[in-house]
């Protein structure tokens, strides 16, 4: 062994208790970096990628993107990266910060095109009002959006579009791999939609109550009524009032389930569900990483929601 070479392996096995590893330095990103801030824009984006380019979510695997705060972590990977997606519509504001602290990052929000609207205003005054803003602590003013548009398998689409033309223009030398990717997806949305459009018309009823007002979107494309939601906004604790209001509309209106969300507390779904002598369900909102099957994609969710939907409302022969 050469004298420099013996030292320098020395020096490394010595320092290894005082440094996480003794290594060269990484090699240079080789890919574009694409940025997502949550799950539904990462899925997208990683599935129009293929190993093209390096995509990552700046929210970790099962964590919930509403009300998170960035970490240094984030603020690297948003200054690192070639082009950042956000939603817009208010919801990733936290990534945009991040991303307009750097000039040379690239930010793109990819709501242009898509139709939205205000949160329901019969939900907001019979169930809360005023009351429920107060105790939320949410200011529900006349310009707030619902941002879950996402949902909707035909705004998806435009979400799709929108991550392809991105990723082109990105690295133009890929474009007809990407777009080979795009085409393929639109088609799985198309046949998603079809789907969802023709399970509902046999629907034996069509009123539902939610855990929060997620669905909106989705629910108003196949005119699926919300009759209430339990939660206006993600970390709402509700009334005691409130849930005397849900229990009694349900009655009203023959509700028999109540869809709480994956990983979330359910405890108010539960005290519904007992009072109306009905039961608790589960619809995904797709708001974050599965932590137990992270690579389980946006169409594969959706279709778990169409069949729950299908076998809690029930369909005519």
């Amino acid at each position: 062994m050469r004298p420099r070479h013996f030292i320098a392996t020395a020096l490394c096995a010595l320092l290894l208790g005082a440094v996480p590893a003794c290594k060269p330095k990484s090699e240079p990103r080789t890919r574009p970096l694409v940025v997502a801030s949550f799950y539904p824009l990462y899925d997208f984006a990683r599935t129009l990628a293929g190993s093209e380019f390096e995509v990552r979510c700046l929210v970790p695997e099962g964590e919930d993107p509403h009300g998170i705060e960035a970490s240094p972590a984030a603020a690297k990977l948003v200054a690192d990266a070639n082009l950042v997606l956000t939603l817009g519509l208010g919801f990733d504001t936290w990534v945009e910060r991040l991303a307009k602290s750097d000039k040379n990052t690239r930010l793109v929000s990819l709501n242009e095109g898509i139709q939205t609207h205000k949160p329901s205003a019969v939900l907001l005054e019979e169930f809360g009002g005023a009351e429920a803003a107060e105790h939320s602590g949410h200011d529900h003013g006349a310009e707030e959006i619902d941002p879950h548009v996402w949902l909707d398998p035909v705004a998806a689409k435009e979400l799709v579009k929108h991550i392809a033309r991105e990723l082109i223009a990105l690295a133009p030398q890929h474009q007809t791999l990407v777009q080979q990717r795009a085409d393929a997806l639109l088609g799985e949305l198309d046949t998603l939609d079809k789907d969802f459009a023709a399970a509902v018309a046999g629907f034996k009823t069509k009123d539902v109550v939610t855990f929060h007002s997620a669905f909106s979107y989705l629910f108003a494309r196949y005119g699926l009524h919300e009759r209430a939601v339990i939660q206006l906004f993600p970390g709402d604790e509700p009334s005691a009032a409130y849930l005397r209001k849900l229990v009694d509309l349900s009655r009203k209106t023959g509700v028999k389930t109540i869809f709480a969300e994956p990983d979330v507390q359910d405890r108010a779904a539960q005290i519904i569900a007992r009072e109306i002598g009905g039961s608790v369900e589960r619809l995904d909102p797709m708001e974050r990483i599965l932590a137990e099957a992270p690579e389980r994609g946006y169409v594969a969710r959706q279709r778990d929601n169409l069949a729950t939907l299908q076998r809690v409302l029930g369909s005519k022969p």
